[in-house]
């Protein structure tokens, strides 16, 4: 795992962006030596299962809270 400070992606995005998408490894971007943000690879295959994930993440939780019946939606 690659670490750069704000300021040095500020300064070189586009040569992050290039090395995340190359070496298929994450980037952490620090503040103040503290982890700020993150810089990754991203397919379109990954970005599907984002949105499935997120999906059913927001099925779930409105089925917990009784908003919809859940199960009785398949039945």
């Amino acid at each position: 795992m690659r670490y750069a400070s704000v300021a040095e992606v500020r300064d070189g995005l586009s040569e992050f962006l290039a090395w995340a998408q190359k070496k298929k490894e994450p980037i952490v971007v620090t503040h103040h030596g503290k982890p700020y943000a993150l810089i990754q690879a991203l397919s379109g295959e990954d970005l599907e299962d984002l949105a499935w994930r997120d999906l059913a993440r927001k099925k779930l939780s409105a089925a917990w809270e009784g908003e919809e019946d859940g199960l009785y939606d398949y039945l």
